[in-house]
């Protein structure tokens, strides 16, 4: 009922305005920062029809983020208030490749900083393995018309959440990939799933529509539209002990007056004031920012949203306060 309610109306600005409330009671008034780089990118076999690296519409080539820049980008982030890092690549990936790097990584980056895994389907004995070299935990979603919009079953992404949360390792989970021509019910059944299994992390990610793939066409939800998915998703959570944080993905000011207290930079703190931001079609590795055709949102333009918010202080995955948001970086 409460999705159903049109974007617009007065009772879905009393659903936000609720959320808000609740959100920042529970949370303590605290936003969480965790960065996100990809770390490598080639044509996807998964194929998804939502997806900048399908491919049967993409155009990208295939590349690696060297481990240098991967640590550097890290220590930016670690140096904005970010507690952890989202390490991404493709559905198919190289398993010790990608296991190595971690490992990597967790002996070179500051140890506030935890690695988590947004990898394709991986089974138990991988997942011990990451785990046993550091990592933290994992995002992983049975995404929105899954199988039908992808050619991955529901029930294979869900087996590998369930493997996920079984290794020990802390579960990320969004609602998403949201776009206008999904149903009210198709969001609440989606969602549930983060209510029905323990998550760390629950919230809502917009679909960007990407030109060339098969749902170009549908376009995008509203600002509006996304934070009233992310205060349901708050009210949904709000009993769940092991959900720490609610995030809202692009990052933007109207979630966090929905109940979201969590964003996801896609750089860290900026570098030297003569050399230029990271560019999406200049920049080794991939964010979002690359098929927004846009500059990379960066930690600090995300404790700026968050202070003009009225966020008191930076927290981690825990929820442990870290620094006020005036002093953070």
């Amino acid at each position: 009922m409460l999705l159903a309610l049109p974007e617009d109306s007065l009772e879905a600005a009393l659903l936000r305005s609720t959320a808000n409330v609740v959100s920042r009671r529970r949370f303590g008034n605290r936003g969480l920062l965790l960065g996100q780089i990809g770390v490598d990118m080639e044509p996807c076999d998964g194929d998804c029809a939502f997806c900048f690296f399908a491919k049967s519409h993409t155009s990208i080539q295939a590349s690696v983020l060297p481990t240098e820049e991967v640590i550097a980008r890290c220590e930016r982030f670690a140096a904005g208030g970010a507690q952890g890092v989202f390490l991404m690549t493709m559905h198919r990936f190289g398993f010790e490749w990608f296991r190595d790097l971690c490992a990597t990584l967790r002996r070179s980056i500051p140890a506030q900083l935890e690695i988590l895994a947004n990898v394709g389907d991986v089974n138990q004995s991988q997942l011990r393995e990451l785990h046993d070299v550091g990592v933290a935990g994992a995002y992983h979603v049975c995404r929105l018309r899954e199988g039908v919009d992808s050619c991955m079953p529901a029930a294979q992404r869900r087996a590998t959440i369930e493997r996920i949360i079984e290794s020990g390792m802390a579960w990320y989970n969004l609602c998403e990939p949201i776009g206008p021509e999904h149903t009210a019910e198709e969001l609440a059944e989606q969602i549930w799933l983060g209510v029905e299994l323990p998550c760390r992390q629950h919230g809502a990610m917009q679909r960007f529509p990407v030109p060339g793939s098969p749902l170009y066409g549908h376009g995008q939800i509203s600002l509006a539209r996304l934070s009233q998915i992310v205060a349901v998703v708050t009210l949904a959570t709000a009993h769940k002990k092991e959900t720490t944080s609610i995030a809202v993905n692009v990052s933007n000011v109207v979630g966090l007056f929905s109940g979201a207290n969590a964003f996801f930079p896609e750089a860290g703190e900026p570098q030297s004031e003569n050399r230029p931001p990271d560019q999406a079609n200049g920049s080794e590795g991939f964010t979002t920012a690359l098929w927004r055709q846009s500059n990379e949102i960066t930690t600090a333009d995300c404790r700026t949203m968050l202070a003009a918010a009225g966020f008191s202080h930076l927290m981690d995955t825990k929820g442990n306060p870290t620094h006020p948001l005036n002093t953070a970086g």
